[in-house]
């Protein structure tokens, strides 16, 4: 009975969260793109999917960490929607934008929503770098996330899908070391061997 209990209040701390975060950072900051109001648009239960996809992935997640055994199933499912949610957001935001921004810190305006977006930015790459501390070690993973996100802003720049910024690369950079960090704690929890 106390772990049904348990598991009622983590799913409910979950939803909480989940409801939270997204309607009141994740898609106010996705409606300033045109390209993602009208693709949601077309799926009005978009907002719905996206709080269950997060709640559900909490949870299991918190539920593998209680009992100190990771699921590679749950794994791949996360990151296989993951990985699609982080391609839309990062190359179907903008339908024709070319620029450059060599400012590292462009992020730091009294702009609630840029800072948003920079938060976001860092949030967003946290699974990355928990995906690359599986077999990468810190260096490993500084020079893979550097040569990803780099690839990105490259690849955004020169399909004319968003600014090539030194300030992404740092946040995203950011997220990577966050997700390593998180990924080598979870390690150490379940005695997970990184070869």
């Amino acid at each position: 009975m106390k772990q049904i209990v348990k598991l009622s209040v983590v799913g409910l701390l979950a939803w909480l969260f989940s409801t939270v975060f997204i309607q009141q950072i994740v898609l106010p900051t996705l409606w300033h793109y045109p390209r993602l109001t009208r693709v949601m648009a077309r799926f009005p239960d978009t907002p719905f999917l996206l709080i269950a996809f997060l709640t559900l992935t909490l949870w299991l997640g918190w539920l593998q960490w209680d009992l100190r055994q990771p699921s590679v199933i749950y794994g791949y499912l996360v990151y296989s929607v993951y990985l699609l949610l982080l391609f839309i957001v990062l190359f179907t935001k903008a339908s024709t934008y070319h620029a450059i921004s060599l400012d590292p810190f462009d992020f730091l305006r009294p702009n609630k929503q840029t800072l948003i977006e920079a938060g976001l930015n860092v949030i967003y790459f946290i699974p990355l770098g928990t995906l690359y501390a599986i077999k990468a070690d810190l260096k490993q993973t500084i020079a893979i996330a550097g040569f990803t996100i780099l690839g990105i802003e490259i690849l955004q720049y020169a399909f004319y899908l968003g600014t090539f910024a030194v300030s992404d690369i740092l946040l995203n950079g950011l997220g990577c070391l966050i997700g390593f960090y998180l990924a080598t704690r979870l390690k150490k929890r379940v005695n997970i061997k990184s070869s």
